[in-house]
């Protein structure tokens, strides 16, 4: 009999070769969907643990007896907050009200102490004006903040003008 041949009452002959070969293509599938779930979880519980420091981060300075909070006005337009604690030895940044830029171009916080300004982090805008809070180590020398604007890849040192400047209490 000749494959695809049609027999009495419209049935079509498969040979049995070509049957046996779609349980181990069903197989080999269901493999690679559960090995590409075990990378995609292992990077969810990675993520979520680097969530859970960073918040742990967070909470420390936010509820360390010696907090500073310090609001400045962004010459763009907006708002610079940053929260400090020299005992936790940590500081979160965020702002409110910071106007959009171009794709090209992104906000870089910079600490500024005796040997100059180096790179503290680039800032997450988000669609309504917020940027996640950023937490910095200053070092003990640190005495100021600036925000800047500059390549959205960032860069080592500032090349505009400081569009925020504050003074870090405790210094």
């Amino acid at each position: 009999m000749v494959f695809g041949a049609s027999v009495p009452g419209g049935a079509e002959v498969v040979p049995l070769r070509r049957r046996a070969r779609v349980p181990t293509v069903l197989a080999a599938l269901a493999t690679a969907a559960a090995v590409a779930l075990g990378v995609v979880a292992l990077d969810a519980r990675r993520d979520l643990g680097d969530l859970s420091a960073r918040n742990g981060e967070l909470a420390a300075v936010l509820a360390a007896p010696d907090a500073t909070t310090v609001r400045r006005p962004v010459a763009t337009g907006g708002t610079g907050t940053l929260v400090i604690s020299r005992r936790v030895g940590r500081m979160v940044f965020t702002t409110s009200g910071l106007p959009e830029l171009p794709g090209a171009k992104g906000y870089a916080l910079w600490l500024m102490g005796p040997d100059g300004p180096r790179p503290a982090g680039l800032l997450d805008r988000r669609p309504d004006g917020l940027t996640s809070p950023l937490v910095v180590a200053p070092l003990g020398r640190d005495a100021r903040v600036a925000l800047t604007i500059e390549a959205a890849t960032g860069s080592r040192t500032p090349t505009t003008r400081p569009i925020m400047l504050a003074d870090l209490p405790g210094t």
